[in-house]
């Protein structure tokens, strides 16, 4: 038997969500690729949805998250800036801790759920069993 605690973290600031799954992910691939452009391509989105969706959050947070340069031969290069980092720092450091929680918790249930069997109410020999009826 294997029990498997599924959990995502989303974080929202004023009702607004300012980081999750989904812009870890960005973040995430546009620091592996240094371009907007790439990161888009790596994660399957469009250019203007990820520029978007960056530019919200920085609306949202009051700070840049990434610096852009435009570039001659080397096209453009986009970096994060420190609180990026921190996002995706933070992120993944709350992410880890909270897999050991969920580690912990599909062992204690895989025991509860293998033990069940003592909570199992058993019928006495002394009880009737009661007909099957069915109204005509």
């Amino acid at each position: 038997m294997v029990v498997k605690i599924k959990m995502r973290i989303w974080i929202d600031k004023d009702g607004q969500e300012i980081m999750g799954p989904g812009i870890y992910n960005i973040l995430k691939a546009l620091e592996e690729t240094g371009s907007i452009a790439s990161a888009a391509r790596r994660l399957g989105y469009s250019y203007k949805f990820i520029w978007t969706y960056i530019k919200k959050l920085e609306e949202a947070l009051g700070v840049p998250l990434v610096e852009s340069r435009r570039g001659g031969k080397e096209r453009g290069v986009s970096e994060l800036t420190e609180v990026g980092k921190l996002l995706l720092s933070y992120y993944e450091a709350m992410s880890k801790e909270a897999e050991q929680v969920v580690a912990t918790w599909e062992r204690r249930f895989s025991e509860l759920l293998s033990n069940l069997e003592q909570y199992a109410t058993k019928p006495s020999r002394d009880e009737e069993e009661i007909p099957y009826y069915e109204e005509e």
